[in-house]
């Protein structure tokens, strides 16, 4: 007897949903010690969340701040001036996170160091010459985004 079940649209829709919410919800391997979070706002009202075992660990430097405050600034300028960073950055010891939302239908998440790259999600948007130049503008900016979230990285690992 075949138990095989045709899986419609809204099945594979929803399994893609929920495939994205477990890969944007990273479990961490931690057991014996308690991650801490300190949490900052810079100059663009962007929180900046560093994530930490070490107490000594949850600070960054005002050139650091500095840095990422411009980063946000060239994005804004560079890419999409109405970009929201409701979650804004996550600064772990191996790696720094930035999400972000263009439209309603577009968000995107910039990693440097591990799992480095830039990930878009959207549902159904339609890909025409306005969104495809955004997904370009947003390709390019990738590299600016690498090299100051890995300087922000280098120097926490040098400190």
């Amino acid at each position: 007897m075949s138990n095989k079940q045709s899986i419609g649209y809204d099945g594979i829709k929803k399994m893609l949903s929920t495939l994205r919410t477990i890969s944007e919800n990273t479990v961490s391997n931690r057991t014996l010690t308690e991650e801490k979070i300190n949490t900052l706002v810079i100059g663009n009202n962007v929180e900046i969340k560093i994530h930490s075992d070490d107490e000594t660990d949850l600070e960054i430097n005002d050139d650091e701040k500095n840095s990422l405050n411009q980063l946000i600034e060239n994005f804004k300028s560079q890419v999409y001036e109405l970009a929201s960073f409701d979650e804004g950055f996550n600064v772990y010891a191996n790696s720094v996170r930035l999400d972000g939302k263009i439209f309603d239908d577009m968000s995107f998440v910039f990693i440097a160091g591990e799992d480095s790259g830039l990930y878009i999600n959207c549902n159904m948007l339609k890909l025409d010459d306005e969104n495809a130049r955004v997904m370009e503008k947003l390709n390019k900016f990738e590299h600016t985004f690498q090299d100051v979230a890995n300087n922000l990285i280098t120097a926490r690992k040098n400190n």
